[in-house]
């Protein structure tokens, strides 16, 4: 069941739980704790677009022609293709589908205790699953130590996702919703909100739809440093050239 106010959440889910058309995606839950789903193993994910999941309890296999995953507890991964989930007993997971999207399979974890980068009063940060090229989707690593009460702010897209560990509040205008771990998120965009904790740290899984970072073709670690006569290359242009050439056009 999902409590709406401003924000969903859901406590038992088992399959499709939302479609935003309009950011291309679906979220989906599974868990096999509670009583109404405590049978279920085994499910399907189809459709043309790319899969971002983290397991946030328990262990699940992932298979399709290309790979067979075991993917355990507090580890992320990314599929980029229609596949079969077998979940263990007593798991919880989370997957959002970008739809129309060709991602990279990638996977990795188990997560860290605090995030590498620093975010918004106090909090931290960790980009799982980067953007291929700018303006793609991406999967973050949300780190909210004891005792923060965060300023309340925005996003210009959806963010959804899973409260991987810990306890926390989510505060918006209309109410106060109690967060603990393996509770699926969503947030619409532009959802006026702030987190709380206090004496418990909490770590959310947070998928974004876009990104206004990333790789471009002008701009990446590869072409970055690869130099002519010690300049960095033209990567625009129908040949490659030294920047000190570009620097001199009229």
């Amino acid at each position: 069941m999902a409590i709406k106010a401003e924000v969903y959440v859901w406590q038992h889910y088992w399959g499709e739980l939302l479609h935003n058309d309009s950011e291309q995606t679906r979220l989906y839950g599974f868990e096999n704790e509670s009583a109404e789903f405590i049978k279920h193993q085994q499910a399907t994910i189809t459709g043309a677009g790319t899969c971002f999941g983290f397991v946030a309890k328990g262990e699940v296999a992932c298979k399709n022609d290309e790979i067979h995953w075991v993917i355990k507890q507090d580890q992320w991964f990314c599929i980029p293709a229609l596949f079969d989930m077998q979940l263990n007993p007593e798991t919880r997971v989370v997957i959002l589908q970008a739809l129309n999207f060709q991602g990279l399979y990638s996977m990795g974890g188990p997560i860290e205790t605090h995030g590498r980068l620093r975010y918004i009063d106090g909090c931290s940060d960790t980009l799982l699953c980067a953007p291929p090229l700018l303006g793609d989707p991406c999967l973050n690593l949300l780190h909210f130590p004891p005792g923060i009460q965060q300023t309340q702010h925005t996003h210009p897209s959806l963010r959804a996702g899973i409260i991987a560990k810990g306890l926390g509040l989510c505060v918006t205008k209309q109410a106060e919703i109690p967060l603990s771990a393996g509770m699926l998120f969503y947030l619409p965009k532009e959802t006026e909100h702030g987190f709380i904790t206090t004496t418990e740290a909490m770590d959310v899984i947070a998928y974004h739809p876009d990104s206004d970072w990333g790789p471009t073709h002008q701009q990446h670690p590869m072409v970055n440093r690869t130099w002519v006569d010690g300049h960095k290359i033209d990567n625009v242009g129908e040949r490659h050239q030294s920047a000190e050439i570009i620097q001199g056009r009229s």
